[in-house]
């Protein structure tokens, strides 16, 4: 039997990166008892497609510059360019303390958003929509996030994980003809898949779907169940917001059989329409983000008809996986807008704020605070244009799908603090109190509260990270099982892999022509720098392995640092592959920004053992100073494009 025989395969209809098989080795994960239970559902549901992506190559020594120089800025279309423009004077005439006071977003601004096409974006031209790229998408996030948190979930939540995208990946051509044309002109969805006792073990859920046949044939199914924190789904008690919602429900012969853990598992993805008998709905009230739609629909005995069903019978929670790789994207745009209104409100308060006869932001210890932001704003664009591109490409960004995830909200929540830092006292006052006195109200308070819960959802941090573990781990598992259970010629080749990455981890290599093309030679010493920790991560990987073996994914701890380490050098190749960009190359300070930024994450990788280390390395006084001021001084308000600035309101 050869390689590609012994492979189960499954393919989404029109995307090769989702590829999903279980090789033999996988196989005998089960029967080793390496996952068991819930873990082993969701391994019969990862997408096993071999990893392409840049993080990926981290992990096993091989810094994938070519991914870098094989792609540019993406650009925005003039079409696109319109729509924002139009989309500023919504947002400008949206009142986002008013959302947080009353818990609703405006009738009229939704309406009017549909009528602008905004729920619409990424559907094709052919269905009534946008067709926006990804890259243009973010566009619309990032500009949406800077203004209300509440306005962006619910246009990420339609779009990005609700009904479009999971159709748009999986459909047929009749389900994509019934919905994408409602759905481009403006009616709203949402996409069900947690549940009370449900979070991120999605292979717990207890929604189930009775099959209904005839003469033999599947004709539908009985939906039966409640889902929970579904975004969109309640306008309010007893009414839904969203027309229809894509659930994800475990499918059985009776309902008996969700309680025989013997029975097989089989979950199904379903397009149900709201307003179907036996749909019912709760909304739920949080303490941030408090205009959203969210709540507790419940089915009863739902009737849908099996060509409601997307993709077989097994493919549910593959299709919930692949929706959320691609919907992640959205919140760190979104969180980039909140990074760049951080920064605007720091630059101006660090300037006009007088302390000890000079503005506060040139005392070196507020000084950092504003650096870092700034430069957190420039790596995480530059992060968001490299998955842009990638997007568009249709390449392998699973890995840092989730990887800008975990940086996006971990940098803006970090942000968001040291803006709180910095504003004193006024951060806590009321935006109505601010206004009162006499002072430019900035939200800070506002912006805490929803800031929070996106080191949440769309997958929490440290799930993400042992996520991202599993993944960029699965080469050394999969070849240490061949080595305990696999035929000759496997072991063979399994302990050729292994001695390969033993040399690759120790071996210096020259930068190649792919590193130089991608970031310029001004940046070879970072170039050299993330190669050499590529390989001492590599190193660390087999350590482990060969340490822990088959009880490696249960070192959590161990995980956690092992990705830590990814997500400092993802973000720094990105930033010196964006600021090498012809219309990047001319802006103004730019390569004091990357080093800035560049330096700062080497030392979180390799922090000096010493103060006098640490005296020795570098002056770092004298670079916040200049730098600082720089950033007061405007020569960095580049970095604000793409945000209406809480300043100007």
């Amino acid at each position: 039997m050869t390689a590609v025989e012994s492979k189960r395969w499954y393919t989404s209809n029109d995307n090769p990166t989702l590829r999903l098989y279980l090789t033999s080795e996988e196989r005998g994960m089960a029967k080793s008892g390496l996952f068991q239970g819930s873990e082993a559902v969701a391994e019969a549901a990862r997408d096993k497609a071999a990893y392409t992506g840049f993080t990926a190559g981290l992990f096993e020594a091989d810094v994938r510059w070519n991914l870098f120089s094989e792609i540019r800025i993406p650009e925005v279309s003039p079409k696109a360019a319109d729509f924002l423009e139009g989309l500023k004077p919504l947002l400008f005439s949206l009142d986002p303390d008013r959302v947080d006071l009353e818990g609703e977003l405006p009738e009229s601004l939704i309406n009017a958003l549909a009528n602008l096409g905004a729920l619409g974006i990424k559907i094709p031209t052919s269905f009534g929509g946008q067709e926006f790229t990804q890259y243009e998408y973010q566009q619309v996030a990032t500009l949406c996030g800077s203004v209300d948190a509440s306005l962006t979930v619910l246009l990420s939540a339609a779009q990005s994980i609700g009904v479009p995208e999971p159709l748009r990946l999986f459909g047929t051509p009749e389900q994509k003809a019934k919905y994408l044309p409602r759905l481009a002109g403006g009616e709203i969805s949402g996409f069900a898949l947690t549940e009370r006792n449900v979070g991120c073990d999605i292979s717990k859920v207890e929604t189930y779907a009775v099959r209904v046949t005839e003469a033999g044939r599947t004709v539908g199914y009985r939906l039966t169940g409640e889902k929970f924190f579904i975004t969109n789904s309640a306008k309010r008690d007893g009414e839904f917001l969203a027309s229809m919602l894509v659930v994800i429900a475990r499918i059985v012969h009776r309902p008996e059989d969700l309680r025989d853990p013997q029975g097989q598992k089989r979950y199904g993805a379903f397009i149900v329409e709201t307003q179907w008998p036996g749909c019912s709905v709760t909304r739920l009230r949080f303490e941030g983000v408090r205009g959203i739609y969210n709540g507790v629909p419940r089915f009863d005995n739902v009737y849908v008809p099996v060509e409601n069903r997307l993709g077989s019978e097994e493919d549910g929670l593959r299709i919930a996986l692949a929706t959320l790789t691609v919907g992640r994207l959205t919140l760190p745009a979104a969180c980039l807008g909140g990074l760049k209104q951080c920064l605007s409100a720091m630059r101006w308060w660090g300037r006009i704020r007088i302390q000890w006869n000079k503005p506060i932001g040139e005392h070196n210890l507020i000084g950092e605070k504003l650096c870092r932001v700034a430069a957190y704003t420039l790596a995480l664009d530059a992060v968001m244009a490299f998955c842009g591109a990638w997007a568009k490409k249709k390449g392998d960004l699973r890995l840092e799908s989730a990887a800008a995830k975990i940086i996006g909200s971990e940098w803006y929540w970090e942000a968001v603090n040291e803006l709180f830092q910095v504003r004193g006292g006024r951060g806590f006052m009321t935006m109505e109190a601010q206004r009162k006195s006499g002072e430019a109200a900035i939200p800070v308070m506002r912006m805490l509260r929803d800031a929070r819960i996106n080191l949440i959802w769309e997958g929490t941090s440290e799930i993400l990270r042992i996520w991202m573990a599993r993944e960029s781990l699965a080469p050394y598992v999969e070849q240490g099982l061949a080595i305990l259970q696999g035929p000759m010629s496997r072991k063979i080749a399994a302990a050729l892999y292994y001695t390969r990455m033993s040399l690759a981890s120790c071996l210096p290599f020259l930068h190649s022509r792919s590193a130089s093309a991608a970031c310029g030679k001004e940046y070879t010493r970072w170039i050299g720098f993330i190669e050499s920790s590529s390989r001492g991560l590599t190193r660390a990987t087999l350590l482990a392995t060969l340490q822990h073996r088959q009880k490696l994914h249960n070192k959590q701890l161990l995980l956690h640092h092992l990705v830590n380490d990814s997500l400092l050098l993802f973000p720094m190749a990105a930033i010196l592959w964006f600021a090498s960009q012809p219309e990047m190359r001319t802006k103004p300070g730019i390569r004091e920004l990357v080093d800035y930024f560049c330096q700062d994450m080497a030392d979180r990788l390799y922090p000096p053992s010493s103060v006098i280390g640490r005296i020795r390395r570098y002056k770092k006084d004298s670079v916040v100073y200049h730098l600082s001021k720089a950033i007061m001084g405007g020569e960095y308000t580049w970095l604000e494009d793409g945000i209406l600035s809480c300043l100007r309101k």
